[in-house]
């Protein structure tokens, strides 16, 4: 929000008075009541009792009215978040209910002092909202940032986000806060579910591309991994898989002949194989890897007596004996596998918690509650980002999150409209509602759908309209009728929010708002210029 400048003097003089007056005031307020005492027997005494009940209660709405101006409001004025005309309104009002309060006016006091507190405690609820709209624009800008380079390969999906952050954006210029939070949500939705969309893509296309790779599928694996890298360029297992491919061109039929000595056992004969097929193939990193893996099986051999033994002392609840004789056999040879494993066995927690997020989300998934199971699999991916589970589970529950406020939305929509007699609007965004509806709906969900049907369905038949005149003013209805002079006319209209205006050379044109609803049917409205100009 813009803030324009104050001069120190006057915003100064002003909390000043805010200060000072109210004191003024007290005193005054004081002194009256103890003149007051005096008078008076004990026949007075329960009506005493009466008014010093109301002057207690009374005193606190002056109390909450004084901390509000010299408090909350007082920052927002010293921010430039409120004018200074307002502010001086509202001290106004202020110093007027303390001066009926002085002059034993209560009532006039307490519904002064209500209104200061209803007008500043409105404002400041307008500026918390304003502020929370201009947060989310800021979070969802840096998310449209952030995952700009998927718009490639999901051009409509990130252009939808990009028009519901600009809508959200021309709201919170125009001050309609509220649509403008409800864009910008929007609009990181649909970044959310496109971003668990490429990450199952993604992952798919390595997974496709290294089971090519093991079949000697060298074209179908290139273009599984290519496609893989156009969605994420620094993708390390799809640059090692094209590197994979590159190094199999033209050797894989040696590679085939020594990896069938290896489903042999014959584990030396094949190393000294692929060591001549090294030396002809110098720097080739397929035949480097596969040097490393014939080494990791021969050594192998010598350590599976620990593994096994680790397994045992395992599965016997000995989890501290299986650690180390594990770690023991890792010091013979390294293998990926069994620092997994090591892993495993040290981070239990880590295993108890992916399964528990994985246990919360399908639980959350089936009760329909969409936001709670995609945080549930978004941490699940993040705890482990193989895990197909976890990547299915997140993209699915953004997909329905995403339909689930499109549905809700367009029903808060719906019954907006219909609160305003805008019918064929409301019907539109019902039906749009029910195009995204989830499969899972809360019962006061399905009491609202029932509520809005029925009106929708009792408000489709057309409704009798009389429209009269004096003949003398020219009256038309926006969309319906042109400009025509006439004594009455007979309309059939259906229910909606229709716009008469009369103009008549010499007066002041009128412009009459009229609602009509099939439950109130056969209205009837004069429309007449009667004021000259």
């Amino acid at each position: 929000m813009s803030r324009s400048k104050k001069p120190v003097l006057i915003v100064a003089s002003v909390l000043v008075a805010l200060i000072v007056i109210p004191l003024v005031l007290l005193v005054v307020s004081r002194l009256g009541n103890e003149g007051g005492g005096s008078s008076g027997g004990g026949s007075s005494k329960g009506s005493s009792n009466a008014s010093e009940v109301a002057d207690f209660n009374l005193r606190q709405l002056a109390s909450r009215a004084t901390d509000l101006i010299e408090g909350e409001m007082a920052d927002a004025l010293r921010q430039n978040d409120i004018s200074l005309d307002f502010m001086s309104a509202l001290k106004r009002d202020a110093e007027q209910a303390a001066s009926a309060m002085a002059r034993g006016r209560l009532d006039d006091a307490r519904e002064r002092y209500t209104s200061v507190i209803e007008t500043a405690e409105a404002r400041l609820a307008a500026l918390e909202l304003a502020d929370r709209a201009l947060e989310m624009s800021a979070l969802t800008f840096a998310e449209l940032e952030r995952l700009e380079s998927l718009k490639a390969n999901f051009e409509n999906t990130y252009n939808e986000s990009v028009a519901k952050y600009e809508g959200g954006l021309t709201a919170l210029n125009a001050g309609d806060y509220q649509r403008a939070i409800d864009d910008f949500e929007m609009s990181q939705a649909i970044l959310g579910d496109l971003e668990a969309r490429s990450i199952q893509q993604l992952a798919d296309f390595v997974e496709a591309g290294y089971e090519a790779l093991e079949n000697y599928e060298l074209e179908t694996a290139r273009r599984a991994f290519e496609s893989a890298r156009g969605l994420e360029p620094d993708k390390a297992e799809a640059r090692e898989g094209l590197a994979m491919v590159e190094a199999l061109d033209g050797i894989s039929d040696a590679v085939k002949a020594i990896q069938e000595l290896e489903k042999a056992g014959q584990l030396e004969e094949a190393l000294v194989a692929m060591d001549r097929l090294a030396e002809m193939n110098p720097d080739n990193p397929f035949i480097e890897k596969q040097l490393q893996s014939l080494e990791d099986r021969i050594a192998e051999r010598d350590f599976e007596k620990l593994v096994r033994q680790s397994e045992d002392e395992a599965g016997a609840g000995e989890l501290g004996l299986a650690i180390a004789s594990l770690e023991a056999a890792l010091e013979i040879m390294s293998s990926a596998e069994k620092e997994a494993r090591l892993a495993e066995l040290k981070e239990r927690y880590k295993a108890r918690r992916l399964e528990i997020l994985l246990t919360d989300g399908y639980d959350a998934l089936v009760a329909g509650r969409y936001e709670a199971a995609r945080n549930f699999y978004k941490e699940a991916v993040a705890l482990a980002p193989d895990s197909k589970e976890a990547r299915t589970g997140l993209e699915k529950a953004s997909s329905l999150y995403l339909a689930n406020i499109r549905y809700s939305q367009n029903m808060a929509g719906a019954a907006r409209y219909i609160e305003e007699g805008r019918f064929p609007l409301a019907a539109k965004l019902f039906n749009e509602a029910m195009s995204s509806r989830p499969s899972n709906v809360v019962p006061s969900q399905n009491t609202e759908e029932t509520r809005i049907r029925d009106i929708l369905k009792a408000q489709s038949a057309e409704v009798p309209v009389t429209i009269r005149s004096d003949r003398r003013t020219f009256v038309s209805m926006i969309g319906v009728f042109a400009p025509d002079r006439l004594r009455e006319k007979e309309l059939k209209l259906f229910p909606d929010v229709y716009k008469l205006r009369g103009t008549r050379n010499g007066y002041e044109p009128v412009e009459i708002e009229i609602k009509v609803d099939a439950t109130q049917p056969n209205p009837t409205v004069t429309v007449e210029c009667t004021e000259k100009i």
